[in-house]
């Protein structure tokens, strides 16, 4: 027992170097989580361009999405909150959304606005298998995590249950009939589109 003891003592500063040495990753990264993969623009244009393949389920899931609600926005002093919302875990209950309904019900048009600002975002995340990424090639025939939103969703849904009689059901979400999925970014506006 002495010896494990005597081994720790003399391994602090190894320790504390490789502390230091995660650290410093961490912050590089700014918090990213390498397992999500996000499309990358340039920085003049502001257009990016990559194609993605959904993939199917994992083993145990029957939906090859998670549905995710988060809130986020401005507070009075300035700073930010940014939190996932609980009714992205079914029926829990989040004070965000409690205090939004009384602001709402308030019938106060400055209340109604103050709970549109903070009002939960949908956002989804899917299995993706990268086909083609021009800004980093290192990624192609990886496969991440891929959180998108409604639009791209609604697009997804498009393909599943088509709107015209002459359009073919299709599963994007099959690895060998499915779709690649073009993903094209550019400003509008002056936001990304």
């Amino acid at each position: 027992m002495a010896s494990n003891f005597s081994s720790l003592r003399s391994s602090r500063k190894s320790l504390l170097d490789k502390l230091t040495e995660e650290v410093k990753k961490d912050s590089q990264k700014g918090g990213q989580d390498d397992r999500f993969w996000k499309l990358s623009v340039d920085q003049k244009t502001g257009i990016g361009y990559a194609v993605l393949r959904f993939l199917p389920a994992p083993k145990n899931e029957e939906i090859p999405w998670v549905r995710v609600f988060s809130h986020a926005f401005q507070g009075e002093g300035g700073g930010w909150f940014i939190e996932n919302c609980p009714t992205t875990l079914g029926n829990r209950p989040c004070p965000v959304c409690k205090s939004n309904n009384k602001l709402w019900n308030s019938g106060i048009d400055a209340n109604k606005n103050v709970a549109r600002d903070r009002k939960r975002k949908l956002q989804f995340i899917s299995n993706v298998l990268v086909v083609s990424d021009p800004a980093h090639p290192e990624n192609e025939g990886k496969v991440f995590l891929f959180k998108y939103g409604k639009k791209i969703h609604d697009k997804i849904m498009e393909l599943i249950e088509p709107q015209f009689p002459d359009q073919t059901p299709t599963n994007p979400f099959d690895m060998w009939e499915g779709a690649d999925f073009k993903l094209k970014a550019a400003k509008k506006d002056g936001y990304q589109n």
